[in-house]
């Protein structure tokens, strides 16, 4: 594989969450529920493992539904309850990876519930299309992670 298609970026992505920083780690703790939220509509993820703590790591597939091209290693850098989450994490498919990216997580309370920043540092191997993919995606499962606390 050549990186004719190697691209660099760091995104950012905020969300305020009306609950409080308990309840909204907790949503991203338990992995049955962050499958839930972390995945677009009309599209699938699965978690195969998930150690939710410093040092532990998680595989999972995700893409079309029933189909699940796309799978994701992730490497838990470190887990601060209730406050920071760093991992690593690649995104390939059976023949070549696609991104690695450095991901952190950070929940603070605001006035409002919960304040949440995601800051995505992303090495893209196949060009800006997947910027823009991890860009949407963050926003997506965000609004989707609000949106279970709305009244």
């Amino acid at each position: 594989m050549t990186h004719t298609n190697l691209v660099h970026d760091t995104i950012t992505v905020t969300q305020l969450v009306n609950a409080p920083v308990a309840d909204v780690w907790q949503a991203y703790a338990d992995t049955a529920v962050r499958a839930q939220w972390s995945v677009p509509s009309g599209d699938g993820l699965e978690y195969d493992s998930d150690e939710f703590v410093t040092g532990g790591n998680a595989t999972y597939r995700c893409g079309t539904p029933d189909v699940l091209e796309f799978a994701v290693v992730v490497d838990y850098v470190l887990v601060e309850s209730p406050r920071l989450i760093v991992y690593t994490e690649t995104l390939g498919t059976q023949d070549a990876p696609l991104a690695t990216s450095l991901v952190t997580w950070e929940f603070d309370e605001s006035p409002k519930g919960t304040s949440i920043v995601v800051t995505n540092q992303t090495t893209s191997f196949v060009g800006e299309d997947m910027m823009t993919g991890m860009l949407n995606g963050h926003r997506i499962a965000l609004q989707q992670l609000a949106e279970r606390f709305e009244p």
